[in-house]
């Protein structure tokens, strides 16, 4: 039965409207980049339509070695990032290793932090000649300068990796400790030794989580701009994302073959999306019971520090080494390789935060579009999720489904939509129109943690407010709202943190005056001092992990408290 008008409440209205909207902004600049793909002729002329764009992306050799790159680069992320996802999960999760809490909480930083500028830092660690780690092997054990080279799609493979870690860690950690230690005790009473249970009862019953922490990364590392721009483009290493910007970057876009890449690239990952749900939906892994447990603890015996070492490792090279070599590199008026007390200055960073601009404004806007763009992005996703969850909307997997396709956008196909949609209207090149970008792109990651949330609350709290007279907006502030609150602060501090270090989507729409960080960084990197490179990267570095650990010591700690 059809309600009419009159009859549907103020919330309803609202969540009807917020989801049309949503689903339109991410319908249309996808919808945008297929037809313009389709089209020839001139931008400011007449056009037609034609699959002559296709044809060129898939005869120049340019294009080729672009998308070989691409999934190269994409495959051995994945490789890397999984093996050290489910292992680092695995030892915090389930083994006697020493210091597990220390690093169930220094395990996910990499995941605040930018790829691009674990780019930059790993430039100035293992560039051929210059960086670091080559003058050190070179100066005390007489090894060749250029034995270590972060170019190519060496350095690109390692990079993604070690900064996507996080993903596949985060996606498995939680089945690991909520898992039934049944099945494991059955296969050690059986005679199975601890590795054989681990390999064939404990990782499989964890697949559905790998499996996601897979496809995510093979998604999030095919649509990577920043780590190929640094690392490979210098180098005649192009992958798709970074293609499809040189191409708009020429002096006369072909915005036409650009949408051609784009749409490639857009398909592929969509489709991994898709076939991701289906492969997890289909099937089912029982790891939760009803009956009280507490998963066994996996004694290493001699191999306990044998995996503190791999830890310590992991967290050396993702998170100490970049951060340690930025932030050396930030005080030394010339950076050459070596630390050298002698060039030791702090102007750097009063050149980066008192005589420039652009770089004083790229730290403003990124402010206010983390902060003013999360808060909206919180809402759209508590939104969302009433609809999709709590209320009796038809067409709610479709919601879900049009909602969740942003996670298989490729930033910079995103913007590219963006770009082509609203290039003739007042917003382009607007703190607006970024906005805008950065919440229809990021939305997901937020509506999943406070889709969590509302799930793992029971719906007869607000049923039994709303039968004692409280309207919707009343229960939302009374009980809805207070019981989420760690899960949309946790959504609000991840949001944050990726507007602020956002660069695929910035570097296609920004104007001159509304620089952000990262585009200022960019920046940076082509035309300024390493020094200041490195200052500006910090700088950045230190917000986002301010932020974490001001939730960390707030939000988090009042939720371990009760």
């Amino acid at each position: 039965m059809t309600l009419r008008p009159a009859s549907i409440r103020i919330e309803e209205w609202i969540i009807i409207v917020v989801t049309a909207v949503v689903c339109l902004l991410v319908l249309a600049p996808i919808a945008v980049v297929f037809w313009q793909s389709v089209q020839t002729g001139s931008w400011n002329g007449p056009l037609t339509l034609s699959l002559a764009n296709y044809v060129t992306a898939a005869t120049a050799p340019r294009l080729y070695h672009a998308i070989e790159n691409t999934i190269i680069a994409s495959v051995g992320c994945t490789a890397i990032a999984t093996v050290g996802g489910v292992t680092l999960a695995w030892l915090v999760a389930r083994t006697n290793m020493p210091f597990r809490r220390f690093f169930a909480v220094t395990n996910p930083i990499p995941m605040f932090l930018s790829p691009f500028v674990g780019a930059i830092a790993w430039m100035a660690l293992a560039a051929p000649r210059a960086g670091y780690l080559n003058r050190q092997l070179a100066d005390l054990f007489g090894l060749p300068a250029d034995l270590l080279n972060i170019y190519g799609l060496g350095g690109i493979i390692w990079v993604q990796g070690i900064f996507f870690t996080p993903l596949v860690y985060l996606m498995t950690v939680g089945s690991l400790r909520q898992m039934d230690p049944a099945l494991e005790e059955s296969s050690r009473s059986c005679g199975a030794g601890m590795w054989r249970t681990t390999f064939r009862i404990t990782l499989m019953l964890s697949t559905p989580s790998i499996l996601s922490g897979m496809i995510l990364t093979f998604v999030s590392s095919a649509g990577e701009f920043g780590v190929p721009l640094a690392l490979g483009s210098p180098h005649g290493v192009e992958t798709l994302s970074t293609q499809i910007f040189e191409v708009l970057q020429r002096e006369n876009p072909a915005y036409s073959l650009a949408a051609a890449i784009g749409s490639v690239l857009l398909v592929s990952t969509v489709a991994l999306v898709v076939i991701h749900r289906m492969l997890v939906s289909s099937k089912q892994f029982v790891t939760i019971t009803g009956k009280g447990f507490r998963p066994r603890v996996v004694d290493l015996r001699q191999w306990r520090y044998a995996a503190l070492f791999l830890n310590i490792a992991y967290i050396l090279v993702s998170v100490v080494l970049p951060i340690g070599i930025l932030a050396i590199m930030s005080i030394h008026k010339v950076w050459l390789g070596s630390i050298d007390v002698s060039q030791f200055t702090v102007d750097n960073y009063i050149e980066v935060l008192v005589n420039q601009d652009a770089t004083q404004r790229g730290i403003l806007n990124s402010l206010f579009l983390a902060i003013v763009g999360a808060t909206v992005a919180v809402a759209i996703s508590l939104i969302l999720s009433q609809a999709i969850y709590r209320s009796r909307l038809p067409g709610r997997r479709l919601i879900d489904m049009v909602s969740s396709l942003p996670v298989g956008i490729p930033g910079i196909v995103l913007a590219m939509g963006m770009l082509v949609l609203f290039i003739r209207t007042p917003l382009y090149g607007t703190l607006t129109l970024l906005m805008i970008a950065y919440i229809i792109r990021f939305t997901p990651v937020g509506q999943r943690s406070v889709a969590g949330s509302l799930l793992a609350m029971s719906p007869e709290l607000e049923e039994s407010s709303r039968a004692c007279g409280h309207g919707w907006f009343d229960t939302m502030r009374r009980i809805t709202l207070p019981l989420l609150k760690p899960g949309l602060a946790a959504a609000w501090v991840l949001l944050f943190t990726i507007y602020v270090r956002e660069l695929p989507i910035s570097i296609l729409l920004w104007s001159s005056g509304n620089e952000v960080m990262s585009v200022v960084l960019y920046q940076l990197l082509e035309h300024a001092t390493a020094g200041q490179t490195g200052a500006y990267a910090i700088i950045q570095v230190a917000i986002a992990l301010a932020v974490v650990v001001v939730f960390d010591r707030t939000v988090a700690g009042e939720r371990v408290q009760r």
